[in-house]
């Protein structure tokens, strides 16, 4: 029986999961404080005998080493290994997702538009959160291999007279003008600011979960927005690589707005002469909430083949 760590770690908390030949087992919740990972998660994993452990992480990781973007906790591959007793995989936060996709079992995901994926073929994920993520999981003949990116970062391009408006206001707040700014959680507050800018009564909503759940009519014009975009963005994506395994939508924003995802479908397909191409890529919406976990224990797996 093969006995699996799964780490997400952010800049305030520690999630952490642990397997038994795939099933998740046991899970935990610390916060992100002490000297180190290792050092904070030894109480719990005390006396449970690790054979692999995979650790997601919310900052860059190169050649096995990272720091947190918002956290001063710093990770090396080889000294992970030697503190947890067990081969570990160092990966980021949002590649883990992305490898977490294929480890998805019925319910945990909805079926949006054009043919069924190909679970065993290459795909895209795209993740608005924090900030906004996009990998894509190719299939080989060695396993799968997971393609990072930083294309949340690439030039958000205005599809219509309102977001050139929208544009022209962030320009001038942040210079340069990336999707991620539309498309997260503070760009969701972004574009409620947009939509509620001529009202002087509008309220403040300063949290993404306020604006999802509200029923303010610049709320709800805010979520069409975000949902729209981000069927340009994932549409996008769907060019980029031709996904027969589909591109996926994950996050946490996504799951609270699966009613709302109409506007999404059309903009996904909104792709002029590439309309019909874009029409035959799979869009599928993640609602699992232990994705990064479960990609995070995949890759875990992996260093033990």
């Amino acid at each position: 029986m093969a006995r699996v760590l799964a780490a997400d770690i952010g800049g305030t908390n520690c999630r952490l999961a642990l397997f038994e030949d795939g099933q998740l087992v046991d899970r935990e919740r610390l916060p992100t404080s002490g000297p180190s990972f290792a050092a904070a998660t030894a109480p719990w994993l005390a006396g449970r005998g690790l054979d692999a452990a995979g650790v997601a992480v919310a900052g860059p990781v190169r050649s096995g080493r990272a720091a947190l973007t918002n956290h001063p906790w710093a990770f090396d591959e080889s000294s992970l290994a030697r503190a947890l007793g067990a081969p570990t995989v160092l990966l980021n936060d949002f590649a883990a997702a992305v490898r977490g996709v294929p480890e998805l079992r019925a319910g945990s995901w909805h079926h949006l538009a054009g043919p069924l994926p190909d679970r065993k073929a290459t795909l895209v994920a795209v993740g608005p959160g924090t900030g906004l993520g996009q990998a894509a999981l190719v299939a080989t003949s060695h396993g799968w291999l997971t393609l990072p990116s930083e294309a949340g970062h690439m030039d958000l391009a205005p599809g219509t007279h309102e977001d050139l408006d929208l544009w022209r206001t962030l320009a001038g707040l942040h210079g340069h003008v990336s999707w991620e700014r539309v498309l997260s959680g503070p760009g969701l507050l972004a574009l409620y600011a947009a939509r509620s800018a001529s009202d002087a009564d509008a309220p403040t909503l300063d949290q993404p979960a306020h604006v999802t759940a509200s029923a303010l009519p610049a709320a709800r014009a805010a979520v069409d927005d975000f949902a729209r975009l981000l069927g340009a963005f994932a549409g996008n994506a769907a060019l980029s690589m031709l996904p027969s395994g589909g591109v996926w939508l994950c996050g946490g924003i996504v799951p609270r707005i699966l009613d709302r995802l109409d506007s999404t479908i059309r903009a996904f397909h909104a792709k002029g002469r590439l309309s019909e191409t874009v029409q035959r890529v799979p869009l599928c919406a993640v609602v699992d909430d232990d994705l990064g976990l479960r990609g995070a224990a995949a890759a875990a797996r992996s260093a033990l083949s």
